[in-house]
């Protein structure tokens, strides 16, 4: 066999996996795995392998989101201090980074513009020039700075042109449904890292009554709340996802975010509002879904009340589910005052000045002011809130002209996680959050010109 027929089997192989049925399920039990025998470093060096090939033999780059975000889900283990994966990373990147060069040069396209295409780089730009004149040398060039500026913008915007040059290819799935199997997928991994946790430490949940402290809670939470939309489809499929959504749903109360919980309630309740739409000529044929469904809704809602205070007492500042002395209400405080101070530019996302207010910050994080209004404002002044206004001006836009189709489903993460970023840094996180937006958008503006194609080719006949 020849390097030529040993690439062709390779192709056909990892078209074969990727195209499997199995594929999202078999990623799914190995990070369970990986769990449940606390071996995450040496499944996530399995994942990274999985990757590195797909990338090798397969032209389609949404195969590598579902072992990526698994990765980013079960490296949570490291969450309070991510430095100390950096002497396995090399072994990591080095591999991932030649397969990605590769890919990029071997299965290449021209670079296709979109909708997004202005907006984005005006937040790349926004990005940049924030702080500008303000900030110090020091802080402007920190790798943590030069990873969220650039992670953000640049990065956000190179990925945005290779998405759409790739979904310019013909494939034999729907890009929608696929895109929901792998953020089914992510969720359910996400759950069983929260589940997991209270499974190791079942005695001390027992004993204590109410949610343990969680570390990467928000975290989770905000992965949760972007992949529980994507069970309305496939519960549309087969009835057995409710339960998928069932889990996603109880992880998003036990992780102890009350972020996640106040969220996580409003995007279920969504969520499955928007599930009874899907499945309406079912329910009108079998008319006890209806009391069913009511009496599923009646039940959740004295189960919520009755019991989520007593859940969460452990989590209430002062006695509240939410307290005016809280951290986060000086931390809005201090993002008006930096707007005030340099409202054209503001004081730069990298900034460091204000770092003494803050309890404890996770190694490689910024200073974050935990409010995506204020972040702009503070961190990119006026210019800055005139480029995420317009790129999320043409999100919508997409979302409200396009209602009635089934990426709808990408409103409804894009709603979970803006709702999430209002108290955490939810998008300001490069990956998964941001970088799942790109492509979920992306998806969604290709279909909504493909639906556009169908409907003139229709009216011309």
């Amino acid at each position: 066999m020849n390097l030529h027929d040993f690439f062709e089997n390779g192709q056909y192989l990892a078209s074969k996996a990727w195209n499997s049925k199995g594929f999202c399920p078999v990623l799914f039990v190995l990070s369970l795995f990986a769990l449940v025998t606390e071996t995450q470093l040496p499944v996530m060096y399995l994942l990274v392998a999985v990757t590195v090939l797909l990338l090798v033999f397969c032209d389609d780059l949404l195969s590598i989101v579902c072992p990526l975000l698994c990765i980013f889900l079960l490296s949570t283990k490291y969450y309070t201090d991510y430095t100390s994966l950096v002497p396995y990373v090399p072994y990591a990147a080095v591999p991932f980074a030649i397969a990605a060069v590769f890919n990029l040069v071997h299965y290449r396209r021209p670079i296709v513009k979109g909708r997004f295409t202005m907006p984005l780089c005006a937040v790349s730009a926004a990005l940049l020039i924030g702080g500008v004149g303000t900030i110090s040398a020091k802080d402007y060039f920190r790798p943590t700075s030069l990873y969220y500026m650039l992670g953000l913008g640049v990065v956000m915007l190179g990925l945005y042109f290779l998405v759409n040059s790739r979904l310019e290819n013909d494939r034999e799935y729907d890009r929608v449904e696929r895109m929901a199997d792998i953020l089914f997928t992510a969720g359910l991994v996400a759950s069983a890292v929260v589940l997991s946790f209270y499974a190791v430490n079942l005695e001390r949940f027992i004993e204590k009554g109410s949610v343990l402290f969680f570390k990467p809670r928000n975290y989770v939470a905000s992965v949760l709340l972007m992949t529980l939309p994507a069970s309305c489809l496939l519960i549309e499929r087969r009835r057995i996802h409710l339960i998928g959504y069932a889990v996603m749903c109880l992880a998003l109360v036990m992780c102890g975010s009350r972020s996640g919980l106040l969220f996580g309630a409003m995007i279920g309740f969504v969520s499955g509002v928007y599930i009874c739409h899907l499945r309406r000529e079912s329910i009108a044929e079998h008319k006890w879904y209806n009391w069913a469904f009511l009496v599923l809704v009646a039940v959740l809602c004295y189960v919520g009340v009755k019991y989520i205070p007593v859940l969460y007492s452990s989590r209430l500042v002062e006695g509240s589910f939410i307290s005016s002395s809280e951290t986060r209400v000086s931390f809005i405080e201090l993002g008006i005052k930096d707007f005030l101070a340099c409202p054209i530019n503001g004081v730069g996302l990298g900034n460091t000045k204000n770092v003494g207010i803050f309890k404890a910050i996770v190694p490689g994080s910024l200073v974050f002011y935990h409010n995506v209004i204020i972040q702009v404002m503070g961190s990119m002044g006026t210019i800055g809130v005139m480029a995420y206004c317009w790129l999320f001006g043409e999100r919508m836009r997409l979302i409200v002209t396009n209602l009635h189709s089934k990426q709808i489903i990408f409103g409804f993460s894009y709603a979970g996680i803006l709702a999430m970023s209002m108290t955490n840094p939810g998008i300001f996180c490069p990956f998964p959050e941001a970088a799942l937006l790109i492509i979920m958008f992306s998806i969604a503006e290709k279909e909504a010109k493909r639906q556009n194609q169908v409907y003139m080719v229709e009216d011309s006949v």
